[in-house]
């Protein structure tokens, strides 16, 4: 069939994410064909101009040691010989996850015909029945699998066996490989509930075979579990209990897969006081029998599928992995439909830890690199399906004269009492202003209408109005959502406990942002006592204890207790930034959870591309830190090091190569 250069682009596409489809292997080897026969050059089809040179297309890694790698520019059709039996079984088992079950007996018998390599691989003959089976011949399928039935260390074989027994009608056999397979493995549960449909329908005796389901593997001693809650929303799986035994913070829970041997579902714990625990077990109260487990399970396809699964744990410090008394069915676990209150649960248990008395480093280690980077990709869909349910209330009546020079969006979580100072100041300036709250405390709604219904028309030329939001996004996507609905030159993102030290203030730094609007701008900071704050942000390596996955870095004032270092942020409780700048770099990062971090993301992504940041020293505000928001007890002191661990995963690189001569320990 002849292929266009649309269809050979969309084609490779295809086979770099499914390099198996031997329908696209096929339609590519004919295009490469008939172009090597005119004679005419080939040239992988990737944007660019004909002829242009492009990068080597690269299999997969678990091909690539059987591939050889084509030319540059050119597509190579790997040689069938040269697949060694465990890329073949791959590609086979591709074809039957997709119900092509001859394309899999046909390429496994091209295979066996052509390789001078030892056919007699047992996941090859397992593949090669199964497909045969499904394929409704059950009697060729039992003759390929049945010389491999010694092999009794895989569990596979019985298994399929036994399905193949199934189909012929053969109960007996059927349920003796079933069992078979189960004492092999003990976590194969699809083994035990193919055993008991085999036995009602067969009427096999039980306790027959005893002797085989004795053959358990050793793992060491049973731990005693008792989870109290279990909790999952989309890939997370959250686990909240109290065992006998106490193990250090850091240690894994994993749930494994007993239908992809591999495929794990794998989190940290976090262990802290359970003082109800300890009393119940008549045990000293200083030790931690209380626990939390985030397990990602985004490596499982299909949880429905799955059965119980036994719990277990790698203590940290300990070589061997020990069975736990707990088994998890991830279909009878409720879904969370609301991420707002997984993630209630999640940091609730998170600041449980914390208040407990261990350090935050150690209760930090419930998160790991993969549940951390779940976590906030599941925070930041839950962003993009709710942003636009907002109620947006302007309470100016005398419409405006000129577009705004500058929209001061405020994000509120707490009481806006705190704003009044700023809010006064602004509308003395005299600049043509908009004032946008983004209320992210819907409970507090009529309260902060009535503060800022008094300033509405208190002069010409100042707008004000409150987008009212259902449920907290956080404090990136509140600036984003103000920005969105924002018509000034200028955006001057503005904490509500902050307030200048004169009206001129507010002028000189919304002027100079004007004039220069390919830069980020702010100012020094200083609490009200009079004594600096800050002026600007950078960061430092931690160090602690016990080191964890990565290398974690921090934020701190520059300024602030006489540290003198090189600025290269500035904080997002004063930032003003033109509306094009903003959009060009994308606003805050809605990845962000809730808060904290998003101002050092915005300013490293702005000096990757050469924007300057500049903290005027010339123009002076206040900050009364604290007084401006009350969070929730789930997300006080919790979301900052949730952050700061995302922030050290994708800015390592970056960091690493600065100049950071502080260096904290913890």
């Amino acid at each position: 069939m002849p292929v266009d250069s649309l269809d050979r682009k969309a084609l490779q596409i295809r086979l770099l994410g499914n390099p198996v489809s031997l329908s696209d292997w096929d339609r590519l080897a004919a295009f490469v064909g008939t172009h090597r026969a005119s004679g005419h050059p080939i040239h992988l089809s990737s944007g660019e101009e004909p002829g242009s040179p492009v990068a080597p297309l690269s299999a997969p890694p678990e091909l690539g040691s059987a591939l050889n790698r084509p030319a540059a520019g050119v597509f190579v059709e790997p040689d069938l010989q040269q697949l060694s039996a465990e890329a073949l079984f791959r590609k086979a088992k591709q074809l039957v996850d997709e119900e092509c079950f001859s394309e899999a007996i046909a390429l496994t018998d091209r295979w066996l015909a052509n390789t001078t390599e030892d056919s007699a691989d047992p996941m090859l003959a397992f593949i090669r029945a199964h497909a045969h089976r499904q394929s409704g011949r059950p009697e060729e399928a039992l003759a390929i699998l049945r010389p491999f039935r010694e092999q009794a260390s895989n569990p596979w074989i019985p298994f399929e066996l036994g399905l193949i027994h199934k189909a012929l009608g053969q109960p007996d056999e059927a349920y003796l490989c079933f069992r078979e397979a189960k004492g092999l493995q003990p976590e194969f549960t699809w083994a035990s509930i193919e055993a008991d449909r085999t036995t009602a329908e067969g009427n096999v005796p039980l306790g027959r075979l005893d002797a085989i389901t004795a053959q358990v593997c050793e793992t060491g001693a049973t731990v005693d579990v008792h989870l109290d809650r279990s909790l999952r929303c989309g890939p997370l799986l959250l686990l909240i209990g109290w065992c006998r035994e106490a193990f250090g913070s850091g240690s894994l829970f994993r749930l494994s897969d007993p239908l992809m041997p591999g495929a794990h579902a794998v989190g940290s714990a976090t262990f802290y006081h359970r003082p109800d625990v300890c009393q119940a077990l008549g045990l000293p109260e200083h030790q931690n029998h209380g626990f939390a487990v985030l397990i990602d399970g985004s490596g499982f396809r299909r949880w429905s599928e799955l059965g119980r699964l036994p719990l277990i744990v790698e203590p940290e410090g300990e070589e061997k992995a020990r069975v736990t008394s707990a088994e998890i069915c991830l279909a009878e676990v409720p879904e969370e439909a609301s991420t707002p209150l997984f993630f209630e649960a999640a940091l609730g248990v998170f600041r449980v830890s914390i208040d407990s008395g261990n350090r935050w480093p150690e209760s930090l280690r419930l998160f790991t690199p993969q549940t951390v980077r779940a976590a906030s990709g599941l925070f930041a869909r839950h962003v993009a399906a709710e942003r636009h349910d907002v109620e947006v209330h302007w309470l100016t009546r005398t419409p405006l004269t000129r577009a705004p020079l500058a929209s001061v969006i405020f994000v509120q979580l707490g009481s806006f009492l705190a704003a009044k100072p700023a809010i006064l100041q602004l509308a003395k300036s005299g600049l043509p202003l908009e004032l946008i709250v983004v209320n992210n405390s819907p409970e507090l709604f009529s309260e902060t209408f009535h503060i800022l219904d008094r300033f509405a028309d208190i002069r010409p030329g100042l707008r004000i109005g409150i987008l009212n939001r259902a449920t907290n996004l956080g404090f990136s996507a509140g600036c984003n959502l103000g920005a969105e609905h924002a018509t000034g030159e200028c955006l001057l993102f503005h904490n509500n406990d902050l307030f200048a030290d004169s009206v001129g203030d507010y002028k000189q730094l919304i002027t100079r942002a004007l004039n220069e609007p390919n830069a980020i701008h702010s100012a020094f900071q200083y609490f009200t006592d009079g004594t600096l704050m800050q002026e600007g942000l950078t960061a430092t390596r931690l160090t602690t204890a016990k080191a964890g996955a990565i290398p974690l870095f921090n934020g701190f004032s520059v300024g602030r207790n006489q540290t003198r270092a090189e600025v290269i942020a500035c904080s997002g409780s004063l930032m003003a930034i033109s509306a094009p700048l903003f959009n060009h770099l994308g606003g805050f990062s809605e990845e962000i959870v809730y808060a904290h971090f998003e101002d050092f993301d915005l300013c490293l992504r702005a000096r990757q591309e050469g924007i300057p940041v500049r903290v005027w020293d010339d123009i002076k505000f206040y900050h009364a830190e604290g007084t401006g928001s009350v969070a929730p007890y789930h997300l006080s002191g919790t979301t900052s090091h949730i952050n700061r661990l995302l922030f050290s995963l994708k800015w390592r690189r970056v960091l690493e190569t600065m100049d950071l001569p502080v260096e904290y320990s913890l």
